[in-house]
């Protein structure tokens, strides 16, 4: 079910070309050949449906849950979003509905009422999630970009006296499903503590909503889930900013990097395993910031705390943390801009259902900002645009680069082979970067089948085939006149030879075609045998003592024997070029799959000219080194004078 949204109220001065920024499409949608616009949203409309049924005593015992849904509404834009929350076991016994969030007083009630849930009772998902369903599709809010985060410890379990079955249930859950189709996202967590969860039934809610699963034994790690579910969300990234092990004395000091005017919204969120006990806060000019639950916003649970800064002022800003022995405190740094990227699709001359897979499809981008026309031009003139074209299951097929035309950025998409494209654009300025949603543009399958059925047509001539040879010419002499006879009958001997030879001919070539066959049939395999798993969290320190965005480029697409700057540079596209402004010569390193004692890794080998070193900066000798999940590898020169680094932790994703 596809929605457009009509947008109400904003400011746009590239009016000759963007006529239709009217129309505001969010997440992911179909574009038919009819022009299309895809339009950044206000705010967020969420639904969080959290599992409180009895089993999540043993589950989540210390309340982790209830505490990662209230990060999540803590991170949201405040001023135009809304939240809804289910709590279900056998029956949805709790529920708020959607609920605006920018009065403080009403998200201090909503955490009340989280945190008051009961874990109690049988477990019904379907009803739950067709609740949450019915929410926003009877309450939409035409400017709010939707979703659902669905989070349960099990599977569909309701007794048979109970009334209702667990048949029943699953259907409310794909009623629900159908019924918000492409228009909103289903995000699902499983926490498998015990190994009931239905996994295979989460993951097949996410994908048909194009939204992601994950899998889950620790409750510990649902906060982390929760704020990188909402930077997927919201196209935004994490920055990791530092981790820390605090002492009950002293404060410690970290950096807090604001690096563009154009941020609208700052979020710092520090993960903890216990409270933290004191947070203070100085702008970059080194004011201590007095929290007012306004422009500078303070929320706190026992595994987090988080602050709000809307609006930010451009500058390192300081940020003093004091918590208690032996804790881990982890921040991260979330930015939501001011500035957000639209663009536009369209065939010329194809006004039918479909997009037409023989021509090009125009992709035009710009940007939606209340600044000045000359403003917008330098903006223009400081950036780079690309659009990903992913397939269906969005593997990434192309990355096509986009030129500024005076008006626009601009750029043509036709797919090869012909198929069925996932598409969005990424505008990366020296102060942002930004990612539009994602729309699925669909090609006439007449035309498709036609195409993709057609045979090769062979340039070369048939097996059988002998071309004739031409006749000879004989210039005329005195000799006596049997001999000129003799060389016709010497011609047709010849043309017999050549034709006698075509049975080997053709025996050749067979074995041939048999033998390059079985070879291709063997290396096959054993590339199968060779895809990576996983992504590499990637970030720089540049020699100004700051970080690069943290990237997270995924592996699963890529086989063999690569160089690590081949396989950041094709993953990352333009993006790379951050993260490899620095002075480390990572040109000699290459990666590939490896297995040790039946868990998945990389094996790294080196021409040495790079110094490596673990997350603890213990030196790694030796050319070759078996990378396994979660470690942390700092690539920088030798003996360099500077602190420059790249650092990338490879990760295995959670399933």
């Amino acid at each position: 079910m596809n929605k457009n949204y009509t947008k109400c109220e904003f400011k746009f001065n590239l009016l000759a070309l963007f006529v239709f920024i009217a129309i505001n499409i969010v997440a992911i949608t179909n574009a038919y050949a009819s022009s299309i616009v895809v339009d950044p949203s206000e705010g967020i409309d969420v639904v969080l449906v959290i599992d409180t049924s009895g089993s999540m005593r043993y589950a989540d015992p210390e309340r982790i849950a209830l505490e990662a849904a209230s990060l999540f509404m803590d991170m949201m834009e405040t001023r135009n979003s809304r939240i809804g929350i289910v709590g279900f076991s056998g029956d949805t016994h709790s529920i708020m509905d959607l609920t605006p969030i920018h009065d403080a007083g009403v998200r201090d009630e909503i955490r009340h009422t989280v945190a008051n849930f009961v874990y109690h009772g049988w477990t019904d998902i379907g009803l739950a999630l067709r609740t949450a369903a019915e929410m926003l599709i009877e309450n939409p809010m035409q400017e709010n970009s939707p979703m659902i985060l669905l989070f349960t410890d099990g599977r569909i379990d309701l007794p048979e006296w109970f009334g209702r079955s667990v048949e029943t249930s699953y259907n409310d859950a794909w009623w629900a499903v159908e019924n918000v189709g492409d228009a909103v996202p289903i995000y699902t967590i499983g926490l498998n503590y015990d190994g009931t969860v239905n996994v295979g039934f989460l993951e097949e809610i996410a994908d048909r909503t194009h939204a992601e699963s994950f899998m889950i034994e620790d409750a510990a790690l649902l906060p982390e889930l929760f704020h990188q579910i909402f930077a997927n969300h919201i196209r935004s990234s994490i920055n990791h900013i530092a981790t820390i092990f605090p002492t009950e004395e002293t404060y410690t000091d970290i950096i807090i990097p604001i690096q563009s005017h154009f941020v609208a919204e700052a979020n710092i969120i520090m993960l903890s395993t216990r409270p933290i006990t004191s947070v203070r806060l100085f702008d970059s000019l080194g004011r201590e910031v007095a929290f007012d639950s306004d422009r500078y916003t303070i929320s706190s649970a026992n595994r987090y705390s988080m602050i709000k800064i809307l609006e930010p002022e451009m500058g390192d800003w300081l940020l003093r943390i004091r918590g208690l022995p032996e804790d881990r405190i982890t921040i991260n740094l979330i930015y939501n801009y001011s500035i957000d990227i639209g663009f536009f699709i369209n065939q010329p001359e194809v006004n039918g259902a479909y997009f037409n897979p023989t021509a090009p499809v125009i992709v035009q981008a710009g940007f939606i900002t209340n600044l000045s026309f000359t403003q917008v031009q330098h903006l223009f003139l400081e950036s780079e645009a690309e659009v990903h074209v992913s397939d269906l299951a969005m593997n990434l097929l192309e990355i096509l680069p986009m030129e500024f035309n005076g008006t626009a950025f601009v750029t043509e998409l036709m797919p090869y082979p012909p198929q069925d494209v996932r598409v969005n654009v990424n505008v990366r300025h020296p102060s942002f970067s930004q990612t539009t949603a994602t729309i699925t543009i669909a090609y006439d399958p007449a035309i498709l089948l036609e195409l993709n059925t057609q045979p090769e047509i062979s340039e070369t001539p048939e097996p059988n085939y002998i071309p004739e040879p031409l006749p000879e010419i004989i210039p005329e002499q005195s000799a006596p006149a049997e001999e000129p006879s003799s060389a016709p009958v010497q011609q047709e001997q010849e043309g017999e030879d050549t034709t006698n030879l075509l049975p080997f001919i053709l025996i050749g070539t067979a074995l041939f075609l048999i033998l390059f066959a079985i070879i291709f049939m063997i290396f096959t395999k054993q590339v199968k045998r060779r895809v990576f798993s996983g992504y590499l969290e990637v970030r720089s320190l540049l020699k100004t003592g700051k970080y690069t965005a943290l990237e997270a480029p995924d592996l699963s697409t890529f086989a063999g024997c690569i160089s690590l700057i081949e396989f950041l540079q094709i993953s990352l596209g333009s993006k790379a070029k951050s993260i490899l402004n620095v002075n480390v010569p990572i040109n000699g390193i290459h990666i590939e799959p490896a297995e040790v004692n039946g868990r998945v890794a990389i094996k790294l080998t080196t021409d040495g000219a790079c110094q490596i070193t673990d997350s603890v900066q213990n030196p790694i000798t030796g050319r070759k080194l078996i990378w396994e999940k979660d470690s942390k590898l700092e690539f920088s020169l030798a003996n360099a004078s500077t602190s420059e680094k790249i650092e990338i932790t490879y990760r295995i994703n959670i399933d």
